[in-house]
This record gives C-alpha cells, structure tokens and sequence, in this order.
C-alpha cells in the first residue's frame, strides 16, 4: 500500500515539474492558479451577526409544512430527526433530569444546545426556574420595545445544520439595545404565545443584564453523547 502511495506522489510531481518546465504556468492558465489566493487577501470575511439571521428569514422550519426538509434551524434545537423513537427518548429524559434538578440554570456554552432544547421540549418544567445565558440580541418589528431575542449561533452535527437559537427575553421596561449587542442576561423562565409562529414559546423574563464583548468564538456545539 506504502509503494503504492509513493508510487503516485512520485508520478503526480513529475507531471507537475513537466508541466511547470514546459511554460505551463505562463499560459493562459496561470490566473486561475493565484485566483484562490487573491481571494483570501481581498475578498471580505463573513461575519456572524443578526444580518445573517435577517438574511435566512427568521421563521420555524419545524413548524413550516411547506419546508419539511429544511436543514437550518432557528430558535429552538431539534436533533430528534438524528436519533431513533428510543434513543432519543432516552437521551432528552437524560438531559430533562440533569437541567430540571435545580432551581438555577447557568447556561455554559458547551451545554446551551441541550439545554435549549429540553427546555423547549418541557417549558411547563422549567416554568419559575431561574436562567442565566448570554447571546446577541436581535429585535424584530413583531417584538414590543422591551422584547428582544437572544441568540447564539449553534452548530448541531456539522455547518450544514447549524442556525440560531435561544430564547426570547423581556425586560420590566423598555431598553435600548442594538442588534448584535452581546449581553448575558438573569431571570426567571415563564412562557408566552407568539403571534408571528403561532405557537407558546418559553421566555425568560429578565431580571438582571450584563453587556459583554463578544466572544472569540460565537458559535455553540451540541455534546450529542
């Protein structure tokens, strides 16, 4: 297998130094080789930020019947298409014990994706609990002065079904915050019906905020073990 490898490398640089000897690369070719370069140095980087949550049109797919084999997801994690009836079964009971058994949940981020997800699963068991968790905010013309959604960009599996998710937050009064502002909020979960998605949602109706830089790394992995 060594040879066989060897072999090949072998025959691949000899074409190339064939190649390059022969006047290759001064031919009309010889853009295309420097083209993926240019473009590290002067193409911009994307960014992370509430314009891409604009530009995907914040919405439920879980809940969008014309869109069932959406791959992004907004708002509320959901890896049950990734699992078995039991298996899931098993593994959100697993995490309903872990973040139901105590009356405060502090949201790190190697377990925000859980736990977002247990508790859209069971918001009646989260229902008084006190929750702690930062994220960017972003606010939507559907929202009231004093309501914003708090965010992080999570990835479930692999980029391919990565997306937002949260929780929407109401403050006592009206605040002003920019989309994008990155802030970890204190408070108590309760739950609300939202018009836009038809559906209750979980809230955490804020009690305390801290505004934060934003971190090195905005995204947020689920642990799937």
């Amino acid at each position: 297998m060594e040879e066989t490898k060897t072999t090949f490398s072998l025959r691949w640089f000899s074409a190339y130094e064939t190649l390059f000897n022969d006047g290759f690369w001064h031919s009309t070719w010889y853009p295309l080789y420097f083209l993926p370069v240019l473009t590290v140095f002067f193409l911009p980087v994307a960014t992370l930020d509430s314009n891409i949550v604009e530009a995907k049109g914040f919405h439920f797919p879980i809940y969008d019947k014309k869109d069932p084999y959406s791959s992004h997801q907004f708002l509320q994690p959901d890896t049950s298409s990734f699992y078995g009836e039991d298996a899931y079964d098993k593994m959100i009971h697993k995490d309903l014990k872990k973040f139901s058994k105590g009356k405060t949940i502090n949201l790190e981020d190697e377990e925000f994706l859980n736990a977002m997800e247990t508790i859209y699963r069971y918001p009646g068991e989260f229902t008084g609990k006190q929750i702690k968790f930062m994220g960017f905010m972003y606010h939507t013309k559907e929202l009231k002065d004093n309501q914003y959604f708090l965010f992080r960009f999570g990835i479930i599996h692999c980029i391919a079904d990565s997306g937002v998710f949260g929780m929407l937050v109401q403050f006592p009064d009206d605040v002003s915050f920019k989309n994008d502002d990155w802030v970890t909020v204190t408070g108590e979960v309760s739950t609300m019906y939202y018009q836009p998605f038809k559906k209750t949602i979980p809230i955490v109706k804020v009690t305390e905020v801290k505004r934060e830089e934003k971190p090195d790394d905005p995204y947020v992995y689920r642990n799937n073990q």
